[in-house]
């Protein structure tokens, strides 16, 4: 099974594949090597995976393309389509297929608001918007955004894993955000090695229990219980008449 071109290119497109095609494809089929027909039957393939179904996709590109990033909420640059997206069929399908992550390896005390504040400006007016393009607001299952809390150590010296209380204060203020609709978040535990401050690379990160397999399962289950908890308990805060003191809120 082929996709149409069109359809083709713009999945290209959405996953930043489009110039390494373009190359591949223009070479003479009776030069290309062994290697460069393999890649670009596998780019075909990918094409393909980008027109299946969100749960499917996203794990076989993920797999495929490790280093496709999700696009950040958190930066007021990409609150805009893409200047290749010409029309309007093409802006659908990028705000559809694109994953969304809040942005949290980067997180301090001095960014969070402004990070929370450009959050807020996505989720009105693309992610809960009625009237944007994308209708976004109406798909089933819920668009999701990626949400990663990080359990730090400094592997050079040791000790307990640590989560930054700016990561959980912008867990709930996300989730204020989203008027508690959990289904809204994906959230993810990854271990970061926090010996250098200021790395942030992937060579630093690693997902707990990455797919639900691997030897820290019961850990990431235990982490997702307690943070389900909490953020039940929180929402149900939110959603409390406001005739309710403040104290009886959080009993």
């Amino acid at each position: 099974m082929a996709l149409p071109a069109g359809q083709k290119r713009l999945a290209l497109r959405l996953l930043n594949l489009e110039a390494e095609y373009t190359v591949l494809t223009a070479i003479n089929p009776t030069t290309r090597t062994y290697e460069e027909d393999a890649r670009i039957k596998e780019l075909d393939f990918l094409c393909l995976a980008h027109s299946l179904p969100s749960e499917v996709k996203n794990n076989v590109l993920e797999y495929y393309i490790p280093g496709l990033e999700p696009v950040n909420i958190a930066d007021p640059a990409n609150h805009t389509r893409p200047t290749w997206c010409t029309d309007d069929e093409a802006e659908f399908l990028y705000w559809r297929h694109t994953r969304f992550i809040f942005r949290t390896d980067d997180l301090t005390r001095t960014n969070l608001d402004n990070k929370i504040n450009a959050a807020q400006t996505f989720i009105q007016n693309i992610l809960r918007s009625t009237t944007h393009p994308a209708r976004l607001f109406y798909m089933q299952p819920k668009k999701k955004i990626i949400f990663e809390i990080y359990l730090k150590i400094d592997l050079s010296i040791g000790g307990a894993a640590e989560i930054d209380d700016e990561n959980l204060e912008a867990l709930w203020r996300l989730l204020e955000l989203l008027d508690g609709e959990m289904g809204h978040l994906q959230l993810k535990f990854i271990w970061k090695n926090d010996a250098n401050l200021n790395d942030v690379s992937a060579a630093t990160k690693r997902e707990v229990a990455a797919n639900n397999s691997g030897p820290f399962v019961a850990i990431e289950q235990n982490l997702l219980t307690i943070v389900l908890a909490a953020a039940r308990h929180y929402t149900t805060c939110m959603h409390a008449p406001a005739t309710i003191n403040s104290i009886k809120r959080r009993a």
